[in-house]
């Protein structure tokens, strides 16, 4: 396998992701109206949500070829990933919460200084907002990392196909509904968001010679992918009569489709891969501290009436995550001015 190391198109990649991640957050709120919203209006939101539902699992992959096949002590590994991911975790889930009580709601009026105590540690405990469920499960990931990266280290490419072919049949019992015919063998340890971390790293290593036909053959499979998204989710809400959102799941084939695609593609692309593009690095530097701050301003945005609906979904919905990325972009970067500031921006 090729281990050459190369991290800009990585770093492109994690824009291409944080964007999507807004994209998804704000064209939902309106998918979950199917039946209220015509059909034209609906699918709009639904072809957003749709094609870039590639996010988490992109996200995750990232973290797989970044993070795997590296030397490092554990105690260095986790004091690392403590400062990086977890105080900014704990910052941003503090502001949640106050934004929670003293604005989004007049909670403050009802709690005491214990009782708002009582509810910043019970927020960040079990989450304080709904995108934050990443971070959590991101923590869960990083526990089992040093373990992985020992293996895949020493793993030979038919030792990293074997793990990916038992991951890939946890996905056929989940996909196909196959849960009540699956043997009594235990698939757990191969299951969840770890394959996902192994595919990355994979994808970023393997050697691929005809770079010409395996990047056109990337984005036909981030195409089909997306457009089996979309056109089934649309299919099966209709036919329901009510919203059917099962293959938006991160773990359904058409999202793996459409993340191999567009991960691949990223690889194997060179546009925008020079670090003169300001833009670009000023995004994937600030990328985690914007996924954490994105909820909150989409919130504030939409408290003045912009999300996605306020023009029309396939105007307004590029219009908001263009405001949103642009405003969060620009809040972390000026607390990042401050050396202190660094440490819980993100």
């Amino acid at each position: 396998m090729n281990t050459k190391e190369n991290f800009l198109w990585i770093s492109n990649l994690r824009v291409i992701a944080v964007i999507a991640v807004i994209f998804v957050h704000t064209a939902s709120p309106l998918v979950m109206k199917f039946g209220v919203l015509s059909n034209e209006l609906w699918n709009y939101a639904n072809f957003y949500d749709a094609i870039f539902r590639f996010c988490v699992p992109v996200f995750v992959m990232i973290s797989g070829a970044l993070l795997l096949n590296k030397q490092y002590e554990l105690r260095t590994f986790f004091i690392k990933r403590f400062i990086r991911i977890g105080l900014p975790f704990l910052f941003w889930s503090v502001c949640y919460v106050l934004y929670s009580i003293f604005i989004k709601t007049d909670d403050y009026k009802k709690l005491h200084l214990f009782g708002i105590i009582k509810k910043l540690i019970r927020s960040v405990y079990f989450g304080s907002a709904y995108h934050l469920w990443y971070v959590y499960m991101l923590f869960g990931l990083l526990l089992i990392i040093p373990i992985l990266n020992v293996w895949i280290s020493r793993a030979k490419k038919n030792e990293i196909h074997y793990f990916l072919l038992l991951w890939f049949i946890t996905l056929l019992f989940k996909n196909f509904g196959f849960e009540n015919y699956k043997p009594a063998i235990d698939f757990s340890y191969f299951s969840g968001y770890v394959g996902y971390l192994v595919l990355g790293y994979y994808l970023s290593v393997i050697e691929i010679k005809n770079i010409k036909k395996w990047k056109i053959i990337a984005i036909l499979v981030f195409i089909l992918g997306s457009l089996i998204t979309f056109f089934s989710t649309y299919w099966f809400s209709v036919s329901k009569g009510k919203i059917d959102t099962s293959l938006y799941d991160f773990f359904s084939f058409n999202v793996l489709l459409a993340s191999i695609g567009i991960f691949l593609f990223f690889r194997l692309s060179d546009f925008l891969n020079n670090k003169t593009n300001v833009v670009l690095v000023q995004i994937s530097n600030l990328s985690y501290g914007i996924y954490l701050i994105h909820v909150l301003v989409l919130s504030i945005l939409d408290s003045f009436g912009i999300n996605a609906s306020f023009i029309n979904p396939v105007i307004g919905t590029p219009i908001t995550v263009f405001l949103c990325l642009s405003i969060s972009t620009l809040i972390i970067k000026i607390i990042n001015t401050n050396k202190a500031g660094s440490y819980i921006s993100g």
